[in-house]
């Protein structure tokens, strides 16, 4: 009479394999959510939000918080225009660097010790380069001519590119009045930095952008000349 075979039971290596397989699945998935579902998502979400304040002041757009010492943790005084990023890039800049309070949800953020938009020193923001719709996900992009708009209730001012530089973290001198490793800058200067990290889906290091204050104007006489064009192209 023959004998029933015995069933054979999976080994510890077979099902870790099987295990780290559907890890790495689940992983990938992620990914691919994240980068054609989530974030496209999210950055339409916050260029919608942007777009509420309006620079001609209309019934029904939003006003920005006035600057002064002391904002809280997200609160909205500022938006950038970035024709490299886009000709309709907009972004709202909110107080603070808190992920979960401004950078997740208000896209970029302003370093509490920095300066503001138009003063001497550096004024400095962060924005995600992935995840919560990667705001600066192109700020390696930026070069020679090109130009940052940053809008207030009261003046537009243009930054010009200067420099790019890959630094460590622990590097906190870029974003000081004084940028250190920026060519060129001066006391008593005005720039504007920009950060995010380096490379993409890393920490690792940060990747930093210095623009100096080329123009200021009062929002009275309307959207600079040369960012409406750079809308229209």
């Amino acid at each position: 009479m023959a004998r029933a075979s015995r069933t054979s039971r999976p080994s510890f290596i077979q099902v870790l394999g099987e295990l780290l397989i559907t890890i790495g699945i689940i992983l990938m998935l992620y990914v691919v959510w994240q980068l054609f579902v989530n974030d496209p998502l999210v950055s339409s979400t916050q260029q919608k939000q942007a777009q509420q304040f309006v620079a001609d002041k209309e019934p029904s757009s939003k006003k920005f918080i006035a600057i002064k010492p002391n904002l809280k943790q997200g609160a909205v005084f500022a938006k950038m225009h970035v024709p490299k990023f886009g000709n309709d890039y907009e972004r709202l800049i909110g107080q603070g660097t808190f992920q979960k309070i401004t950078l997740n949800v208000v896209g970029v953020g302003h370093y509490l010790s920095s300066d503001w938009p138009g003063e001497k020193g550096n004024f400095a923001v962060a924005a995600h380069r992935t995840s919560h719709g990667a705001p600066f996900a192109d700020i390696d992009r930026l070069k020679t001519g090109d130009k940052v708009w940053v809008e207030t209730n009261d003046s537009w001012f243009t930054y010009e590119y200067r420099q790019t530089k890959i630094v460590k973290p622990s590097e906190i001198g870029v974003i000081d009045d004084l940028p250190k490793g920026m060519n060129g800058a001066i006391i008593g200067g005005k720039y504007m930095t920009m950060t995010s990290c380096h490379p993409k889906w890393s920490n690792e290091q940060r990747i930093i952008v210095w623009l100096e204050l080329v123009n200021s104007e009062p929002k009275g006489s309307g959207m600079p000349a040369e960012l409406l064009e750079a809308k229209r192209r």
